[in-house]
């Protein structure tokens, strides 16, 4: 076959690098909604590993004898302002 018959050798190098691009887009994709979940992940973690060091604390200062819910409700008030 000749070159002129089969659209040339630039035709056939831009049809490879079109699928090249487009298997790259494809991959960054994928690999940007796979971030996105583990993010989520991630985020979720840290928000339950501090929600546990919270309760750690109310736990303590109970155990201390503090009163932990006149505090927070004394907290919670002065946020509010």
């Amino acid at each position: 076959m000749a070159v002129k018959e089969s659209g040339g050798i630039f035709e056939m190098m831009f049809r490879e690098v079109g699928f090249f691009w487009e298997q790259v887009w494809q991959w960054a994709e994928e690999q940007a909604k796979a971030d996105r979940e583990q993010e989520k992940v991630d985020q979720q973690r840290r928000l339950t590993e501090a929600q546990a060091r919270l309760l750690e604390q109310i736990r303590l200062a109970k155990e201390a004898g503090l009163d932990v819910d006149r505090i927070m409700a004394t907290i919670q008030q002065e946020l509010k302002k």
